[in-house]
């Protein structure tokens, strides 16, 4: 499993689990997305362990990295915190917040480009 199918999963389930208005899912990838983020312990990090035995890092793209920290870890961060501040804190006045991180998430797994990322990498981050 690659970071784009994993970031395809988690908006299309986010845009189900909103249209269904089930809370608990989106509660569920809110957590998940802070643990992946915390623990660096992401999904498709530990599917392609178990499957090839490998790490799944490339190590020569991080080299030139001003910031130790990785910009997925970083990325799931503010996309979970959005999240939480427009489903959680603010339900009434921010509630497409939420509905945008899940559609960013799909675009992204989709087209295979992550804007957020790639703004993170460009500032300094692996």
């Amino acid at each position: 499993m690659s970071e784009r199918i994993n970031r395809l999963i988690m908006g299309f389930s986010l845009i189900v689990f909103l249209l269904l208005e089930w809370n608990y899912g989106v509660y569920a990838i809110i957590f998940i997305m802070i643990f992946e983020g915390a623990t660096n312990w992401r999904i498709p990090r530990l599917v392609s362990q178990l499957r090839y035995a490998t790490d799944g890092i490339d190590r020569d793209e991080n080299e030139h990295c001003v910031f130790s920290y990785e910009a997925e870890r970083l990325m799931r961060f503010v996309a979970a915190s959005i999240i939480g501040l427009g489903f959680i804190f603010f339900d009434e006045l921010l509630w497409f917040l939420p509905w945008f991180v899940g559609l960013n998430l799909l675009l992204a797994g989709t087209i295979g480009f992550c804007p957020m990322v790639m703004l993170f990498r460009n500032l300094g981050f692996k």
